[in-house]
């Protein structure tokens, strides 16, 4: 248990850095205004400063409400909690998978996993979900658009 107030304190503080490191990061992007193609860095840097004015917006209302969120409590633990904390697991794995085995494989284990999360328990299910997918994605990256995604490193 845990008041809302210190807690808002602490994800806001969290959530500056992980803006100001993403800006960080994307500002080695190259970002081209006006010229039709905004360049790989500019989403990535809307990213990092929407995560910062966000985290902005969260410490001033907790500032502004502090007595309000003095009183209310949260539990950290609730199984709908635990689920979450799981997916962002399931997510940072990916990330892990699509670097070393590629989009395909990683999308393979991925998907699977994140539907048996969400309480899918028909095999059948999963596996159609899961070929469909992957299917749709590579006759829509691979073959009408010709956009490769991440391969495996022992492909590169």
């Amino acid at each position: 248990m845990g008041n809302m107030k210190k807690a808002n304190y602490i994800i806001s503080v969290i959530m500056l850095w992980v803006g100001v490191g993403v800006v960080a990061l994307a500002s080695s992007l190259k970002i081209k205004i006006g010229e039709g193609d905004p360049g790989a860095g500019f989403w990535p840097m809307m990213l990092g400063i929407l995560i910062i004015v966000f985290s902005v917006c969260l410490l001033i209302s907790t500032i502004k409400n502090k007595e309000k969120l003095e009183a209310k409590t949260f539990t950290i633990s609730t199984p709908a909690n635990i689920r979450v904390y799981i997916l962002f697991g399931i997510i940072v794995l990916f990330c892990v998978v699509l670097y070393f085995l590629g989009f395909y494989i990683g999308a393979l284990l991925f998907i699977p996993a994140l539907m048996y999360l969400m309480e899918v328990r028909s095999v059948k299910k999963i596996a159609l979900t899961t070929i469909i997918t992957l299917a749709a994605v590579y006759i829509l990256f691979g073959m009408l658009l010709n956009i490769s995604l991440p391969a495996p490193i022992f492909m590169r």
